[in-house]
């Protein structure tokens, strides 16, 4: 058992994961709905763990973790954020956050993430390693960095693959991917050139994903390194007019 401390500024968001976790038979020490009373409520606790949400009037989840880990570096720091908050993510992990997690997100996902931090393995969390994704969740720790970042604009969404995925991160892609199609922008594109995301284990799902987008009317953009991308895509039926870009590989971020 663990003892959390839940911060968001949402009174539902804050009752949802409280349900989770004692459900899970962890217990809520305290809830906070602004860095303030977080990291007020972090030292008259000292919990486990603490879920911190990004987005708070005041002082906002990052600065509430730098005053968190200035006090205790040991602090373990869950940050709940919404998706295309990709950079307050990264300071936070810069920061010293220990993980995140994508708003929405299920029971099954927010227990496996902080399980995954405490050490323990979840309970119920066999549906994850069954996806049939062919990949296992823990073949990359779940608490690193993000794996994709997203960019919108008027015109364009971009996804940038930053790591290799793991089940549930395929997970977060698919549902961020519905996210966008619903934005109803001009075209899509799907950024490969930080580092080597194809491989035999992946590239059957991004052809899944790709090919939803393809059926649903968007122009889609391939941005890659390297011309296995070309050969892979195109030599699938209704994926043939895919625009590819060959640039120089980046560094991943």
């Amino acid at each position: 058992m663990a003892r959390v401390l839940v911060v968001d500024d949402a009174l539902m968001m804050r009752k949802t994961i409280g349900t989770f976790l004692i459900r899970a038979g962890h217990m809520v020490v305290d809830e906070a709905a602004n860095g303030e009373q977080a990291v007020a409520a972090y030292k008259k606790h000292l919990p486990d763990l603490v879920t911190m949400d990004i987005t708070m009037p005041g002082v906002d989840g990052i600065g509430a973790l730098e005053q968190i880990m200035a006090f205790d570096p040991g602090a373990r720091v869950v940050m709940v954020s919404a998706l295309g908050q990709k950079h307050k993510v990264f300071d936070a992990l810069q920061h010293g956050a220990k993980g995140y997690i994508l708003k929405p997100f299920t029971e099954e996902k927010l227990l496996s993430i902080i399980n995954e931090l405490l050490g323990a393995t979840t309970s119920g969390s066999s549906a994850i390693g069954a996806e049939p994704t062919a990949m296992s969740a823990h073949e990359k720790p779940l608490t690193a960095k993000m794996a994709f970042a997203v960019d919108n604009d008027a015109n364009n969404a971009r996804i940038t693959t930053l790591r290799d995925f793991t089940a549930v991160d395929f997970d977060d892609l698919t549902k961020a991917v519905e996210g966008i199609m619903l934005g109803r922008p001009d075209s899509i594109t799907f950024d490969f050139s930080c580092g080597n995301a194809l491989h035999s284990k992946s590239a059957p799902i991004y052809r899944r994903i790709i090919e939803t987008v393809i059926a649903s009317g968007y122009v889609l953009k391939i941005v890659c390194y390297t011309q296995d991308y070309t050969t892979y895509f195109r030599s699938f039926p209704g994926l043939q007019d895919i625009e590819f870009e060959l640039v120089k590989k980046r560094g991943v971020l």
